[in-house]
């Protein structure tokens, strides 16, 4: 490998995986002169990575656990008294940064307005008086988990992309020698919003458990964004010896964290193939939800491609409509035992179904004046319960426990509406996006039209044409939802064959026009 000209050598120290991760994508830095040579989530780690990478300049957040940015400081100035300090923080920790400044801190920066033109400016002005042709650090090797991390995050142009991939593959094939390597790789998104861990914390338990099970083989473990991805090397007599430490690991991982599972990918052999492995994975992770009691689920046991399952939804509405709940859970019961066998649903899309049909749920019995009101209101709770659902046995008893919750406050079906009644909903649903003529429907359903009128406003203590634009408000509301669709069009799918009077209409029922209403709903 050739060597490198000598760069100003810079630590990132912040216990937000985002933050540093935005660090280190500010900017090309290397056109700079500058090199980030390691990031640490707190002082104590960054105090054991200081002998190994000798930084010029370190730029430390304040308020961190563990060890907070003051502590770091103090002992700095101490043991490290020619290493630069950057203190990056916020206007509310002003007074508190003040304290580290007679502990040698250079300079001090402002989170919301730091720019890469005044770090690089600052950095290149911090170390200006150096002689890097003097200093030797030896055969110090970057970190693998830092390179690989690099690597993967990283976000140039293509010319640039090509030159900096082949920098950092030779540095990797000199910490991985080894002929095969396998992935283990998780979400952490759904664990941070379900537990109390920080993103520091998270990233220190799993580094624990990956030098408990895995300390005898050459490993790297990456955090990106929302994922995290265990890299392991070794030589094929080893993969019995590496599944095993795998599955120690990732069974240690769900009972300290409980929110967390990893998909396996197959052995490879090809150390550039590590970038492509980490794409193919992600889709994988949605379908982890369908393995209940697996914390490590190789990638050939995991359906990909697989027909939807075919839901009757109108035989669900007529189930609530009718009021018959236990019938409606029967039809639930018989999707969600369907969709465990194929895993015809990614989390995102079967976490979509599910929240639609309890929207469909509310309206069709709101439009029946059934007194759903209090679980209307807590509909946004109910919607975040489901996002939060970790498996597939927990989204079907939420959705469950919604149905049961809806019987309690429903009449019996056997007090459900009239017959007459019945046919008028089903019509008025079947029918709402086109010109509905009050006389048609009358004969269609075998009735005098004057009777149809009265009939169904002394039932309902409502007339019949605002029940069926309530209808079709409710239907605009939710193809509102949808951006790609101008008003115009949503006004002729919902059967108003004026634009003027649909927009008349709907604010008469909701208070806003449907462009006010996309507006609001878009914030």
């Amino acid at each position: 490998m050739e060597e490198r000209s000598a760069n100003y050598r810079v630590m990132i120290v912040d216990d937000e995986a985002i933050l540093r991760t935005g660090m280190l994508h500010l900017c090309n830095w290397s056109e700079y002169g500058i090199e980030i040579v390691a990031q640490a989530s707190n002082g104590l780690e960054a105090l054991q990575y200081i002998e190994e990478v000798h930084p010029h300049v370190v730029i430390t957040d304040i308020v961190m656990p563990i060890m907070d940015g003051v502590e770091f400081a103090k002992i700095m100035g101490k043991e490290h008294p020619e290493v630069k300090i950057v203190v990056l923080s916020s206007y509310s920790e002003f007074n508190y940064v003040r304290e580290v400044f007679k502990y040698g801190v250079t300079d001090y920066l402002l989170k919301p307005k730091v720019s890469a033109t005044e770090l690089i400016s600052l950095i290149q002005s911090l170390c200006s008086g150096l002689d890097l042709s003097l200093q030797d650090y030896g055969s110090t090797k970057n970190d693998p988990s830092l390179l690989l991390g690099q690597w993967l995050g990283s976000h140039y142009s293509p010319i640039e992309e090509d030159k900096h991939n082949e920098t950092i593959l030779e540095e990797l094939r000199e910490h991985f020698k080894s002929e095969l390597f396998v992935i283990a790789k998780a979400s952490t998104s759904l664990l941070l919003s379900r537990t109390n861990y920080t993103q520091s914390q998270l990233e220190l338990r799993l580094i624990e458990l990956t030098a408990e099970h895995l300390s005898g083989l050459d490993h790297a473990l990456v955090f990106l964004k929302s994922e995290c991805l265990l890299l392991v090397n070794y030589e094929s007599h080893q993969s019995v010896e590496v599944l095993s430490a795998l599955k120690r690991f990732s069974i240690q991982a769900r009972q300290a964290l409980s929110y967390i599972s990893f998909v396996l990918s197959d052995a490879f052999g090809d150390l550039q193939q590590i970038k492509e492995e980490h794409t193919r994975l992600t889709p994988y992770l949605g379908k982890l939800l369908y393995f209940t009691e697996k914390n490590l689920v190789p990638v050939d046991e995991i359906l990909m491609q697989s027909e939807k399952v075919d839901f009757n939804q109108e035989h669900f509405t007529a189930a609530l409509r009718s009021f018959s709940i236990d019938e409606a859970s029967v039809l639930l019961e018989t999707l969600f035992s369907e969709i465990t066998t194929s895993m015809a649903y990614d989390e995102y899309s079967l976490k979509r179904l599910c929240q639609n049909l309890i929207y469909t749920a509310m309206s069709t019995l709101e439009q029946l004046k059934q007194p759903v009101a209090e679980l209307s209101s807590s509909k946004l709770k109910l919607f975040k319960t489901i996002d939060l659902a970790f498996h597939i046995n927990e989204l079907e008893g939420i959705m469950l426990r919604f149905l049961q919750d809806l019987k309690s406050i429903l009449p019996r079906s056997d007090q459900q509406p009239s017959p007459i009644l019945q046919q008028i909903y089903a019509y008025v649903h079947e029918n709402y996006a086109n010109d509905i003529s009050l006389s048609e429907m009358a004969d269609k359903l075998h009735l005098n039209y004057s009777y149809l009128s009265s009939y169904f406003k002394q039932r309902t203590n409502e007339n019949l044409t605002s029940y069926i634009n309530r209808v079709r408000t409710d239907k605009a509301k939710e193809l509102l939802l949808d951006c790609k669709l101008s008003v115009s069009e949503i006004s002729r799918l919902t059967g108003f064959s004026d634009h003027n009077y649909f927009s008349k209409v709907f604010k008469k029922m909701t208070g806003m026009t449907p462009v006010e209403y996309r507006n609001q709903i878009s914030q």
